[in-house]
């Protein structure tokens, strides 16, 4: 829950970021210093990376105050944070931040305000979160269908390997492919998002339709 909450923070701050630059004009003046591509991996990078200091001071602090009040609660004696674990959490955050990220720079783009946006928004929120109202399906059940599904969804991808892997899962194979699916899904993204966000400049005060998307990305080079 904690990563996905960093993550639709991150991606949403990131909305909001584009869709209020696009609304006063001010992406027209860093347009003219800049390449879209430039200026959409940095605000990505940045947001990124603040989440990701986010995640350490969480870590950090578990790892100070769960020593500390271990003998008030028995079971959380039994907590470790092990390396490997600290590893693929930081790769899961990175890899869902860019999908999500992306994906959110792109309905900014395309949008005229930042209510619309945020309404929009809600269709690519809500699939990230599946796993988490799944958890007591998931969990219990690792290597299931529905399990083995959601790791592969981008969207879901996150948030479930890390389920399956509390849940003592023994197909890490999976997980490790799930990882790559989603970062490979990211990078995609970032750069969809960049045609968009360019192509965005053209639909400037038009209320956002799929066609005229469609037309100003085929016309964005």
């Amino acid at each position: 829950m904690l990563l996905m909450i960093s993550i639709f923070v991150g991606s949403g701050a990131l909305l909001q970021s584009v869709t209020e630059e696009k609304e006063n004009r001010m992406i027209e003046m860093l347009v003219t210093a800049t390449s879209p591509l430039s200026i959409m991996l940095g605000k990505v990078l940045g947001l990124g990376a603040a989440g990701l200091l986010q995640i350490a001071i969480w870590l950090t602090v578990a790892a100070f105050t769960v020593p500390m009040i271990g003998d008030q609660f028995s079971s959380l004696s039994a907590l470790t944070l092990e390396p490997g674990l600290i590893v693929l959490l930081i790769a899961f955050y990175f890899a869902g931040y860019f999908v999500f990220a992306s994906f959110m720079a792109a309905i900014g783009s395309a949008s005229t305000s930042v209510r619309e946006a945020s309404q929009i928004s809600a269709i690519v929120m809500i699939p990230g979160i599946i796993p988490i109202y799944a958890s007591a399906i998931i969990i219990p059940n690792t290597d299931g269908g529905l399990a083995r599904a959601l790791t592969f969804f981008p969207l879901t991808s996150p948030t479930a390997s890390m389920m399956r892997i509390a849940g003592g899962t023994e197909a890490l194979y999976e997980i490790v492919l799930g990882l790559l699916v989603t970062a490979l899904a990211g990078v995609f993204l970032l750069w969809l998002s960049t045609r968009v966000f360019k192509a965005g400049l053209l639909l400037y005060g038009q209320r956002m339709s799929l066609r005229l998307l469609w037309n100003a990305l085929r016309a964005g080079d």
